[in-house]
């Protein structure tokens, strides 16, 4: 794959990341990041209530608070009432990896906790939070509240914001340091590194010009080793024509969600590649089940345990007991065997055994 390259050892990429970062936290102020995060936010996350909090490193309180779709009234009054027994804040806090209501306590569990008659004051029925972390501090949250209407947040919802997360936290400490860009750089290029989906930067024509290793491994996985980055090129461009320059396109095996940069010169966009396995013996629950939870049942069927899983998943061992309460509640098991049984039950039910 030609446009793949070791960036540690090319300047050029180090030079198109600066300028994209750049371009992304130009105002090297905390308002005006801000503002630009709040401009574009819902083109990758829609939500009718947006916050971005800030912290002190080591402090509760918040530094500083602004949003969208909410109003003065209702941040006191849930600074005041709710964020110290928001069971969601103190997950991600302790966890520091982003999640959201249902996930966390059922959707029963969660509008009967008494956090929920706060929220709901400002119509938040389903909600989501990311913490922004610098070294091992937590800077800032980033909060989504979803009406019943605009329906629940997904995981593919929890993906992105990890990722967007990440440039969040680098620009505000780079404003707060006040322009630490060589440190900043590097920051960025480690963070990319660690990045398990793929991360792909491309121009106003959809061509590559950074992807991390990620993005290699799953784009020869998914779309062939021949040309993998022009038929990825095809496939955004296609899209984002169709859905107007921001959206999400998914083939059989990859999942692409991709948003312009805001106030990219070179009119770059943002796409976040995710591998969708390939289940086969319990395919006939995928009506019931999401991509990642029916990869973690075949390794539970293999009998891997939860670090196996996660090495195999890319995934954290968090993110793997994750699944597995997902997989327990939804086919209403309590063990593991009882996960498996249940599941070659609806097998023999629906003639699918092998």
């Amino acid at each position: 794959m030609g446009y793949m390259q070791n960036y540690s050892q090319d300047k050029d990429i180090l030079a198109t990341l600066d300028d994209v970062i750049s371009s992304i936290t130009g105002p090297m102020n905390l308002e005006e990041i801000e503002a630009e995060y709040l401009k574009s936010i819902n083109r990758v996350i829609p939500a009718h209530a947006t916050a971005l909090y800030f912290f002190k490193p080591q402090k509760k309180k918040p530094l500083r608070i602004t949003g969208s779709g909410i109003d003065v009234d209702f941040i006191r009054f849930y600074e005041e009432e709710g964020r110290e027994v928001d069971p969601l804040r103190g997950w991600i806090t302790r966890k520091r990896i982003p999640y959201q209501s249902q996930l966390l306590l059922g959707l029963e569990g969660w509008q009967h906790h008494p956090v929920y008659n706060i929220v709901k004051t400002a119509s938040i029925d389903f909600a989501m939070q990311s913490p922004l972390i610098f070294g091992e501090d937590i800077i800032g949250t980033l909060n989504f509240g979803r009406e019943v209407h605009e329906g629940a947040f997904t995981e593919n919802d929890l993906k992105v914001i990890s990722i967007i997360s990440r440039f969040m936290s680098l620009s505000i400490v780079d404003s707060i340091s006040g322009g630490r860009r060589a440190d900043y750089k590097q920051e960025f290029c480690n963070a990319m590194v660690r990045v398990k989906q793929g991360i792909v930067i491309t121009d106003s024509g959809y061509s590559t010009q950074y992807a991390n290793s990620s993005a290699r491994i799953i784009t020869e996985r998914t779309l062939g080793r021949d040309d993998p980055s022009g038929s990825l090129k095809l496939l955004l461009k296609r899209e984002s024509m169709e859905q107007g320059g921001a959206g999400r396109v998914q083939t059989e095996n990859l999942s692409a969600t991709f948003c312009p940069i805001p106030g990219s010169s070179g009119g770059q966009s943002l796409v976040i590649l995710n591998e969708i396995p390939r289940p086969e013996k319990f395919n006939c629950l995928r009506d019931i089940l999401s991509p990642r939870e029916l990869e973690v049942l075949q390794y539970v069927e293999k009998g891997l345990q939860n670090k196996e899983i996660a090495a195999e998943m890319g995934i954290s061992v968090n993110t793997v007991k994750r699944h597995l309460d997902n997989l327990f509640l939804k086919l209403n098991v309590n063990s593991r065997t009882q996960l498996v049984s249940r599941a070659y039950r609806f097998l023999e039910e629906m003639g699918r055994i092998q």
